[in-house]
């Protein structure tokens, strides 16, 4: 048996054993240029990472969400040897779904199932999947680490939602949980629209390079003035919004998720009291922690 966290991000999906890639796909009925991260599943080729997909409130509508689990389950049945196997997975659901949705995400998953992966056969059987809550599952990984703290914020920044919550001595406040939409595909949009405005068009890569600093471009200038003005307001929108929702910030402050990664230095100053940063695969490996 063979246990897998997965965090089914609308930006990225992350696997527990450190797998990452844009939650899109490119389908075609002939196979691609290139056999990296090429899917053949029931039929068709898939482009995994590529053409990022549209939000889906309720992902157990459509089989997206499913295709771009397995090539992480085909890299973690690589990683022991092995090309026929039972999985379990642990996934997650931003709090405001999750009540509602988290039986339908766990029967979503259970499939018996075959497909190829960078020209390898595979064949698994998902026989177990537990659904777990978004930042809950992230922050219980690192509760050695934060045992000093009574009191503690998480705020975990994904790609469509911010999800909040509050622990009391490692328990949960169940009053203090929500999701915001103010997801970082919120600051890329806007900077791709005002940057398109100039006639400068560029990918989300490009935006995250345009945010680390990392710009080549003609127009450089205009791109880190853009950027900076729009992440500027947008970190000053996300802490209004945490503000309004009664958290005091110079509280003991937790951020995760890839979007704190890549604002951590933006965040940083703002009178926060943040005593951690976890990573982008803190919610997959939290998840794998907790199926036991």
């Amino acid at each position: 048996m063979i246990k897998l966290g997965i965090d089914n991000g609308n930006y990225n999906t992350k696997s527990s054993d450190g797998m990452l890639y844009a939650s899109g796909f490119t389908v075609s009925d002939r196979e691609f240029l290139t056999p990296e991260l090429q899917l053949f599943y029931e039929g068709s080729y898939y482009a995994i990472g590529e053409r990022r997909l549209r939000f889906q409130q309720d992902k157990t509508m459509e089989q997206d969400t499913f295709i771009l689990t397995l090539p992480a389950i085909a890299e973690a049945m690589k990683r022991v040897g092995v090309t026929d196997a039972d999985i379990m997975l642990g996934v997650g659901l931003p709090i405001d779904s999750y009540g509602t949705q988290k039986e339908a995400f766990r029967r979503y998953f259970l499939q018996n199932v075959s497909f190829e992966f960078e020209g390898t056969a595979y064949r698994c059987r998902i026989s177990d999947c537990k659904v777990f809550a978004q930042g809950h599952a992230a922050l219980c990984r690192y509760y050695p680490r934060l045992q000093e703290y009574r009191s503690i914020t998480l705020v975990d920044i994904g790609g469509y939602t911010v999800d909040v919550l509050t622990v009391h001595n490692f328990k949960l406040e169940r009053a203090s949980c929500v999701s915001l939409r103010l997801g970082t595909i919120i600051l890329y949009s806007r900077i791709q629209d005002a940057l398109q405005k100039c006639g400068i068009l560029l990918s989300d890569a490009l935006i995250t390079d345009a945010i680390r600093g990392k710009i080549q471009h003609t127009g450089r200038k205009k791109i880190e003035e853009t950027v900076e003005y729009e992440v500027s307001a947008y970190c000053k929108e996300l802490l209004n919004a945490l503000r309004e929702r009664g958290l005091d910030l110079r509280l003991p402050t937790v951020f995760a998720g890839g979007g704190a990664e890549l604002l951590e230095s933006r965040l940083r100053g703002n009178e926060i009291n943040i005593v951690a940063v976890l990573n982008r695969f803190a919610n997959a490996d939290g998840y794998k922690l907790l199926l036991g």
